[in-house]
Parts: C-alpha cells; structure tokens; sequence
C-alpha cells in the first residue's frame, strides 16, 4: 500500500488566497484593540506524495493599537493559538505565540508535539543522507516491517511578509524550524512526510514559500507558488567521506488558484474556499525522474473556512 502523507504551507496559500481576496487578516473585524476569539479549519488532500489532513487553529487575539486609516498598520494584534493537526498517519499538537505588529508583517513561535502512530509505512529512519527514502523504497521497507511508532517535538520560527499593489499580492513565508525525535537505534535522519523532507532526527530545517497571485474580483485568485525546502545535518549524519547530500534542497514551482464563495465579517461560518494547486518539482532527490517523473505534478485539492466566536 503506498504510504499516506501530511504536508505543511497548503494553509500558508489558503491564507494568503483568503487575505488577498479583501479579507482582512482575522476572520472578524473587531475593534482596534478588542479581544476576539477566531478559528480556521482546513481540509486538504495531496497527490505526489499521496497525503490528506485536517488543520484546526483556534486563535485568541488583542488589538496592538489604533491603526486609523492606514492600511499598513490595519489588522495588528497579538495572539495565542491552540492548533491540532491530525492526518491518517500522525498527529500534532501546537500551541503558538502570534504576533502582526503590521498588515505586512507577521510572526510567530510554535511549539509542537509530534505523534507517528507507526502504520503506512512511517515513521522509516535512517543512519546517514545516503539512504533512499523513496516512495518505492518507504513502501518495501514498510511492506518488511521496518515502519514503528515515535513521537518527538517541534519549535518552528515563522515570518511572513507581503504586500499589495492593486490587485497584484507578493508574499513570503518562512518556517525555521528545529526538530527532536525518538529514532530508532543509531539512526540520525527520517523522512518526515509533513515537510517531504530528509531531515535531521536532532537539528534544523527551512521551509519557505512565495507567492505571485493576482486578486480578480471578489471571489477569484489565481498565482504562481514557489516553494522550497532544505535541511541542517551534522557531518556525522553524512555517509562517511561525504559532506553534502543531493537529498536536498526540494523546490517546487507552478500554478495555483482559489474561489471564495462570500465574506461575512464577524460571522461564524465565513470565507468557505476552495483550493488547487498544481506544482511541478524543480529539485528532489526522487520526484524528478530517480523514482517518479518529473512530469508527474504536486496536487492539492483543499477545502478552508474560519469564523469568529467572540
């Protein structure tokens, strides 16, 4: 059976598609400095790698300031976020520190509980860079057995940035992040099926996504998506004699586009939209053409919507 895999930056697009069709940041528009209470729910399935997931924050926010007329200043605040993330084959639990001194610029520190249940063929963990983590390799090796169970956790640093001329809307996000996980024997690496990274069983990674997207109208976005992803090794995670590996950086470019049926400010229900998003693999180790080809795209269907509760 091939494995089921989550993936982060799908909410990071869907974010981005809700904000640059006219919402603001927050799913309600409360006062300058009032208190509001907001969740956001997001529903995606992926294709290359095969993957779905349900994403949940519920968020509990302070106004920063009086921003007045000025765009720049809108939409501040600080806020605690509670957010569980759970797929088929593990499960998150976060809790985040979230800060948006600006409209164009947002921060936040995260902290997460990272649980594989050990079916799918995950979690598979590795001694060194030089291990194949295949989509064929991960089903055989599941297929002997060699999937378990782990837990571990996560501090993510993220920082967003963006900016609108019209109806044209640039953004950035990047997610460094730093990851602890129980493997198993002497192993130094694991594939984690959220990133679709090799990464460190103790150490660092990067994640960034930039968007391109063109607001047409109320209801329509459509862009272009560059994403990219790399991880910090130990040289003792390297084969012996080697000091780089080709399992990273990934990179992925192409098309995405977003429709939002309406936008009620305040509402409990509000901004139901749905996703697509068709990427192709620039650079990864297996995705273009070692395992599968590169012809083959990156595809998410995804289904999101938010609401206010105070």
């Amino acid at each position: 059976m091939v494995a089921i895999r989550s993936f982060a930056a799908v909410s990071f697009v869907v974010a981005a598609a809700l904000t640059s069709l006219g919402a603001a940041s927050s799913p309600a528009r409360a006062e300058a400095t009032g208190l509001e209470l907001v969740y956001q729910n997001l529903t995606v399935v992926r294709l290359n790698p095969q993957g779905a997931q349900n994403a949940f924050e519920l968020s509990l926010r302070h106004g920063l300031y009086d921003p007045g007329d000025s765009q720049v200043l809108a939409n501040n605040y600080v806020g605690l976020i509670v957010a569980p993330i759970l797929t088929p084959g593990h499960a998150r639990l976060g809790v985040a520190l979230d800060l948006r001194p600006l409209n164009i610029l947002k921060l936040e520190a995260r902290v997460e509980y990272l649980n594989w249940f050990g079916n799918f063929n995950l979690t598979q963990s590795y001694p060194d860079t030089g291990a194949d983590f295949s989509d064929t390799a991960i089903e055989a090796a599941g297929d002997a057995g060699l999937n378990y169970a782990t837990d571990g956790w996560q501090l993510t640093l993220d920082a967003e940035v963006r900016a609108k001329i019209g109806p044209v809307i640039i953004r950035s996000r990047a997610k460094l992040a730093f990851v602890d996980m129980a493997l198993r024997g002497g192993d130094r690496v694991f594939y984690d099926q959220y990133y679709d990274l090799l990464e460190p069983g103790n150490g660092w990674f990067l994640v960034n996504d930039a968007d391109v997207l063109l607001s047409l109208g109320e209801h329509w976005i459509v862009g272009l998506r560059d994403s990219i992803g790399t991880s910090f090794f130990a040289d003792s995670a390297y084969p012996a004699g080697e000091t780089s590996t080709d399992s990273v950086p990934t990179h992925r470019l192409g098309p995405l586009v977003a429709y939002r049926f309406w936008d009620e400010p305040g509402a409990g229900f509000n901004q139901p939209t749905v996703l697509l998003i068709v990427n192709w693999y620039l650079s990864h180790r297996w995705r273009t053409g070692s395992d599968v080809s590169q012809a083959i795209p990156y595809v998410v269907l995804g289904f999101a919507f938010n609401g206010s509760l105070l």
